[in-house]
Order: structure tokens, then sequence, then C-alpha cells
């Protein structure tokens, strides 16, 4: 009798110490997206994510050298016409132009422009020597701008720039770069009188380059069999008509 326990706690004892081995090397299932477990303070980091999340986005930069020397010039150039795409009345100012007679056209109200824009053919294809005809749609230009018996009629009036836009340079921030498309944000600048700031106070504040938000704007260039055109289009001088 003796004999027998001997044997069965041996036996208990053997099968605990199989049931604690198990245990001891039971596989673990991962834990979702791959990660290992790991203790609390020594956490791995999280792998498998896209390199787009895992990157940090590229800083603003003070000027468009991201950008070809074609590109920058057609940009130059998009930029050049804002005061009269806003106002195309203003398009009378421009060198080598004037003012001719007035229009009704559909109810509204257009100035015929003469001198150097006044044949409206010749125009419309300088402004798709700088816009893709999409853009143009997008800045209502053949609202803006109407023929009349081959003549360039400019609507008169449109909204003025933003008061609060700021005297500090706008910055850049390129998103895409390729061979058939550049996209980037240009970065505008705004300030507001405070409450308690005089007006000498705010005047001296914004001609030092201050500021107190941004609006961030997208502009995109595309290369067409022509060369490279701007494709989308805005102005941080005029928010609120591009």
């Amino acid at each position: 009798m003796k004999k027998f326990l001997l044997v069965l706690a041996a036996a208990v004892l053997a099968a605990a110490a199989f049931f604690l081995y198990s245990l001891a090397t039971v596989e673990l299932p991962e834990m979702e997206g791959g990660a290992s477990s790991q203790a609390y303070g020594d956490v791995a980091p999280i792998q498998g994510l896209p390199e787009s999340a895992s990157s940090a986005p590229a800083e603003p930069a003070a000027d468009l050298s991201f950008l070809s020397e074609e590109q920058q010039n057609v940009f130059a150039r998009a930029q050049e016409t804002v005061t009269w795409l806003a106002d195309p009345s203003n398009l009378m100012n421009r060198e080598g132009n004037a003012a001719g007679g007035e229009v009704q056209l559909e109810g509204q109200s257009y100035l015929l422009i003469t001198g150097e824009d006044e044949n409206y053919d010749d125009f419309r294809a300088r402004m798709l020597g700088i816009f893709t005809e999409s853009c143009l749609e997008q800045l209502d230009f053949d609202q803006r701008f109407r023929p009349v018996d081959g003549k360039l009629a400019a609507l008169a009036g449109g909204l003025g720039g933003a008061i609060d836009y700021a005297e500090c340079p706008d910055a850049y921030r390129l998103e895409s770069a390729g061979d058939d498309a550049v996209t980037f944000t240009l970065i505008g600048h705004y300030i507001e009188q405070g409450a308690e700031e005089t007006d000498t106070e705010f005047l001296t504040r914004r001609a030092d380059g201050g500021f107190d938000s941004t609006r961030e704007f997208t502009i995109r260039l595309v290369n067409t069999e022509n060369g490279w055109r701007v494709d989308e289009f805005h102005s941080p001088l005029y928010p609120y008509t591009f």
C-alpha cells in the first residue's frame, strides 16, 4: 500500500509539472496590427503604418525655389492678373490700355477696353498662355470678360481686396510634384487690430510684418502640350473672389 501511494504521488507531481510547462510555453495570439505584447513603459513603435502617416509634413518655405523656372514664371504671371480678374474694369488701368464706352449685356454693365488688350480673342489667348481652360472656368472668366463685335468688354465693378491681408510675405508648402503636375499650398497671413490697440500700434505692428492668423490656398500647375499652366488658382488678397 505504501508503494502504491508513492507511485501515485509521483504521477501527480509529473502531471502538475507538465501542466505548468504547458502554460509557460503556450504561444499568445498576436495583437491586432502585428505588434507584439510588451510591458507598459517599454512600448515598441507601431509597425506597418503608411509612409505618409509616419513622415512629418514639409515645413513652409519662404519662396518657390521648389518649382522650376518655367513653373515660377507662369505662377508669377497668374498673380499679376488678380487685380483685374477680381475687378475686370481695372484692366483699363493696365499699361497700354484705356477705357472706351460702356455697354449693357444681360442687365450688367461692361466697360469696353481699348489699346493693347482691346481684341477679345487675342486677350483670351494670352490668358490661355497662363491658365488652363478649366481654370478660366473656375475664375468665371467668360462672365467677367465678354466679346462685343470682337472687342473686349470687362465687367464693371468687383469685390475689393481683403483689408486684413497682412504685409508679411506669403509662405509656401510643396504637397506633391511630378512630371505632369505640381501642387503646393499658398499660406496667406492676416492681421486685425486689437480692441485695446491704438491705430499707431496696429500700423506699426503691421509694417513690422506682424500677423494674427493664416489661411491656406491650394495651387495646382499642370504640364500641358504647350507647357506648364495654372490649373487651380486662388489669391490670398481676394479670398472671397477666387
